[in-house]
């Protein structure tokens, strides 16, 4: 990746089932003013797409996931990247990992170095319960089983996040 291109927005899309499978939709959008990713022949494309695959498990690696006090792992699935125009490339990856859900009270943890925002994102959760209480940065909106969270730039996230929802069956 050319040091000229900046990360300007992110966008996830969690979804958990009732088995506790999660599935996240990542979406990171740059700004790439010497067209770096447009210059790319088909075969240098896939090879980025290994590389940057390659980090984001990395730094997955790295976070301690917690459904319910037992760990899980993340894994990336699928990456892909692609252009909204000549300028602003996309990264988009599908990550998943699991854990065991029980009915009532769930709690989702997530620990992971702190750090100061770089650009401003988004995620959403979708759980298959009702969510009780939220422990993250950010402006969070929560309509019964839906998360919305909105952190700008420059904000200290990171540490712990934590998530607890109830199923009633």
């Amino acid at each position: 990746m050319s040091e000229k291109i900046t990360p300007i927005f992110s966008l996830g899309n969690f979804v958990m089932d009732k088995l506790g499978n999660v599935t996240q939709y990542t979406f990171f959008y740059y700004y790439d003013p010497e067209n770096y990713y447009a210059s790319l022949t088909r075969e240098m494309l896939d090879k980025e797409i290994e590389v940057v695959k390659g980090n984001m498990q990395s730094f997955l690696d790295v976070e301690k996931i917690i459904i319910n006090d037992r760990s899980t792992r993340a894994k990336v699935v699928s990456t892909d990247i692609f252009l909204l125009d000549i300028t602003h490339p996309v990264i988009e990856f599908i990550i998943t990992f699991r854990g065991k859900l029980r009915k009532g009270l769930n709690v989702y943890e997530n620990f992971y170095e702190e750090e100061i925002t770089e650009y401003p994102y988004e995620a959403i959760w979708r759980l298959p319960g009702k969510i009780l209480n939220v422990k993250m940065k950010g402006q969070i909106s929560i309509l019964e089983n839906f998360l919305k969270i909105k952190v700008n730039k420059g904000v200290k996230v990171g540490g712990r996040e934590r998530i607890e929802f109830f199923l009633t069956s």
